[in-house]
This record gives C-alpha cells, structure tokens and sequence, in this order.
C-alpha cells in the first residue's frame, strides 16, 4: 500500500513539474515576445562636411529614436550625389517618414528631396 501511494505521488509530483515547466516556459517567450520593439522608418535633415544639406533615410528599432541623432553625428552615410560616403557634420532634426519637419529649412530640403 505505502509502495503504491509512494508511485502515485512520483507520478503526480512529476506532472505538476512538467506543467510548471511548459507554463513558465510559455511565459518565458510571451514575456520575450512584448519585449521586442518594433522598426520604424525615419528621417532625418542632417548637413554634411562642406555645408551640404539632405535628408537622410533609416530604418530603427522605436527605442533608439531618442538617440539616433547623436549617434549619427559623425558618421559617413550614402548621399545620391556621391559614390563615397560622405561624413555628417550636424544633425539638425528628425523624425519618423510620415510625420512633418517642425523646423522650416528641414520642410524646404524634404521638399525638394526625391523619394
């Protein structure tokens, strides 16, 4: 008698830990999954070495928005006027694609600028 409660309870002992382990485990990944952040397209007005003025287009996970701008400062990007790279002198604003340059010289140069 002892012997078969003795299995019994090492059966229900390992179900309940084969449980805990796929509730956690699904937790774990759901967990995992709210975390991940999302890309968003952006752009940004930025003047280049020697005063050249353009936008430049990038594509970011939303929690570096905040600090894309100084990030970028210094840095050579693709310009469509040049086969080299050409290095970021300033940063002067940016913002997602579809939104508005609040600064009105940015407005002016995303105007004239091709997509």
């Amino acid at each position: 008698m002892t012997n078969l409660l003795n299995k019994s309870f090492r059966r229900n002992t390992g179900i309940i830990l084969l449980s805990l382990t796929f509730v956690f485990a699904s937790g774990v990944s759901s967990a995992a999954n709210s975390q991940k952040t999302v890309k968003i397209k952006i752009k940004c007005h930025v003047e280049l070495i020697g005063g050249k003025d353009i936008i430049h287009f990038g594509i970011i996970k939303t929690d570096r928005m905040s600090k894309y701008a100084q990030w970028l400062l210094g840095k050579k990007i693709a310009t469509g006027f040049s086969k080299q790279k050409q290095q970021v002198y300033k940063v002067i604003e940016c913002t997602k694609l579809a939104d508005k340059f609040i600064n009105p010289i940015s407005m002016k140069v995303d105007e004239n600028t091709a997509r």
